[in-house]
Formats: C-alpha cells, structure tokens, sequence
C-alpha cells in the first residue's frame, strides 16, 4: 500500500484507529499471535510489530482464526514498515534512514526529486497499462503520497516495503510446514496464490526506477546527478536487487518442495495452480513474472548499472 505524509493525518488516523478498535475489540490477541510467530520465524519485524497500532493490525489481519489471516500477514509487515519509518525517519532531515532490520540499514543523503507522476510522459502506454503497482505508485494524483512528494526517494521506501513483505511471505513457509504439514493441500495453493504478486513488486520497483533515472537524465539533470553520485542511494538499490535474486530462488526450491509433497493432490496449468480433486485453484503469476524480468534484462534498462554499488 502507498504511504502518504501529512501532518494533520495523524488525527484522523487516530479517530480511524479508534473506530476500528470497538469494532475488533474482541480479536485483540491478533497482534500478540502475529508476534509470537515474528519471534520464531522472522525476527527481524519484530520492532516493527512492537510499534504497530493494534487496531489497525485486526482491521488487516481479516479472519478469526491464525490459519484464516495467516496469509495476510506480510501485508501487516508492509504497513507496519511504513509506520516504523514515518516514526524513525524523515524526509526533512539531512538523509533518510532505510531500515532493513536492526543490523542493517541504509542511510541516503536527501536531494531535491521530480513527482513520479511526471513519467506519464515518458513510459509506453503500453506498460503503464500492464504494470499492476503503476496506477498506484506513478499515475496517483494524492501529492501527500511519498512518491509524489519526494520522487524516487518515496520509490525507495515502498521497494524497502515490498521487500519487507517478500521476506515475510517466504518465511511463513516455515510456521505453515511446522504447523500444518502437507496434508490439507489448499494450505499451499492459497500460500503460493498469496506470495504470487509480491515475487515480481521489486521487479516493478526497478524499472520505476528506471524510467526515473532515464527520464532524470533527459528532464531533471540535477536529480540524474544527484542519483549516481549518491552512495547510499546506490548501496540500498544494489542490496535490493541482489536481495530480490535470493528471494526468487528460495521461491523456487519452496515451490518445488510443495509440488513434490503434494503429489498428484495439485496441479498447474498454464498460470494457475489448482487441487485435483476440487478444481479450486490460485493464480501463481508467473506470466507477470518473466514479462517483468525479460523487460530488465532488455537495451533500455542497463541505465541501472550506474546504480550498482562499487
């Protein structure tokens, strides 16, 4: 989800927060529950869903039961991360600080950016209509949202979320294999159904950036500057994409352990996997997948190698 800044939001939020509180009074455990697998299988959240409005968690984490919300999760993490950084960071000071975990984070000195709204003029209609984040990220007239207010540095922070989610929903593979096992094969179909789009969401990230940076370099010399020269920016952009490679081949290895424990319980055909004996099936996305990465690997985009880390 996009995270917007404004000062006077934060009334509402509470207003909201408290509505949400006397409708899920009676799901309170949810953030407790979401904690104490955080604490096993993805620690590295933890302080993010410390900090995290418990009302706002109930009102994301839909379902009663952990096995129903359960794949929700990496969508609390999303929003959570937001609400870390709006709390820990800023956009109005000297540099911004990524967090990544407690060991890790990247600080990136603040320039002056371009709206990302401006690339309209430039990305092919064509891919403004095939990418599923563009309409949010990119074609959004919101001007409190980060990407609006603050270009590719905004871009950053939702990559940064993303990440946070990808990392998430790969490591709940682990609580569903120790708790469940692979017996109930529709455990695994909505588990590979929910991960689906957030394989590709850095993907989508890189080329955002991109077209920012080629954009940058035919509009906004200053910003185009500003970019390469920047180290930090570098370190979190290359850290992003090495980290986006692991994802996709710990993906795999966990795709093919499911499909080989599974058996002839499931079945994939063309985009979609499904259970043998219902016919209920998930997309998995793999044609957005491999457009996405065949699209980075093309002419247009080894523009991204003035960002690689030396």
């Amino acid at each position: 989800m996009p995270r917007i800044r404004y000062h006077s939001m934060k009334k509402i939020a509470f207003l909201i927060s408290m509505l949400f509180l006397f409708a899920f009074g009676k799901e309170a455990g949810k953030k407790q529950q979401i904690i104490t697998i955080s604490k096993k299988y993805f620690p590295e959240n933890n302080p993010l869903l410390t900090e995290y409005d418990e009302a706002t968690i109930n009102s994301l984490a839909e379902g009663k039961t952990i096995k129903e919300y359960v794949y929700e999760i990496p969508t609390v993490v999303h929003e959570a991360y937001h609400a870390y950084m709006g709390k820990h960071s800023s956009y109005y000071d000297s540099a911004i600080r990524y967090r990544i975990s407690d060991a890790i984070y990247f600080d990136v000195p603040f320039f002056k950016t371009y709206q990302a709204i401006e690339l309209n003029n430039f990305i092919p209609n064509e891919w403004q209509k095939k990418i599923t984040r563009y309409d949010t990220y990119i074609n959004s007239r919101q001007k409190y949202l980060v990407t609006q207010q603050f270009g590719i540095l905004g871009l950053l922070e939702e990559s940064c979320a993303y990440y946070q989610s990808m990392r998430t929903s790969l490591a709940l593979f682990g609580f569903l294999k120790d708790t469940y096992g692979f017996k109930d094969p529709e455990i695994w179909i909505e588990y590979l159904g929910s991960i689906g789009s957030y394989r590709y969401a850095l993907n989508e990230f890189a080329l955002f950036t991109s077209w920012y940076l080629q954009y940058a370099k035919l509009k906004h010399a200053d910003v185009y500057k500003s970019m390469v020269t920047n180290k930090g920016l570098k370190k979190l952009f290359s850290f992003l994409r090495k980290s986006n490679a692991g994802f996709n081949e710990l993906y795999n290895q966990q795709r093919e352990e499911i499909m080989t424990q599974l058996g002839s319980k499931v079945n994939i055909e063309g985009d979609y996997i499904f259970n043998t004996k219902t016919l209920a099936g998930k997309g998995l996305y793999d044609k957005d997948h491999a457009a996405l990465e065949a699209a980075l690997a093309g002419p247009d985009h080894k523009i991204l190698g003035v960002l690689k880390d030396e």
